[in-house]
């Protein structure tokens, strides 16, 4: 459906045994390094979709300044140039929370909790910035030319990849203490 541009694949290991020498860590120390790498995935593997909602939103205002309707640009309608306020400030929210987590990072601090609120919302975001743009452009964008649909087939696939939205929310919980 999206990210064809992903090379993707299955890896089968049958009766794959591992030398002492080449283990990652202690033996039961699995869940330790598993968290450590997701916490770096999850912080940093939606840094491109800032991108692709910056595309997105130069391409809607554009649209919004060009596309006229009852002799004005449609960007002057109320609700069109709050769609595009709408998806400025999902950008700029996406980007404060990763640089956050790579701020953290950079200083080697942890941030589990804010690698998880950095994943959902840049997800989630991804998503809505991808419907406002699909929406102010019209049938246009819902073809396939105009890049919208594919963008927003992507975004969607953000939300399950590297922890679904709901184990985001409850990895967040857990750090709120409650769950």
């Amino acid at each position: 459906m999206g990210l064809r541009t992903a090379a993707m694949g299955d890896v089968r290991l049958d009766e794959c045994v591992v030398p002492l020498e080449n283990r990652l860590g202690p033996e039961g120390g699995g869940l330790a390094l598993f968290s450590h790498a997701m916490e770096w995935e999850r912080g940093l593997i939606l840094a491109p979709a800032l991108g692709a909602m910056q595309r997105l939103l130069e391409l809607s205002r554009q649209r919004a300044r060009e596309r006229r309707q009852f002799d004005q640009p449609i960007g002057h309608f109320q609700l069109v140039s709050t769609k595009l306020v709408d998806m400025q400030l999902r950008l700029e929210s996406a980007r404060l929370l990763l640089y956050k987590v790579a701020w953290l990072k950079a200083r080697e601090r942890p941030a589990i909790m804010e690698a998880a609120l950095a994943k959902l919302a840049v997800s989630e975001s991804w998503v809505q910035s991808c419907e406002d743009a699909l929406q102010l452009h019209g049938g246009q964008g819902y073809l396939s030319e105009s890049g919208i649909e594919r963008e927003l087939r992507d975004a969607l696939a953000s939300r399950i990849y590297s922890g679904t939205s709901e184990i985001q929310r409850q990895v967040v919980a857990h750090w709120m203490g409650l769950a």
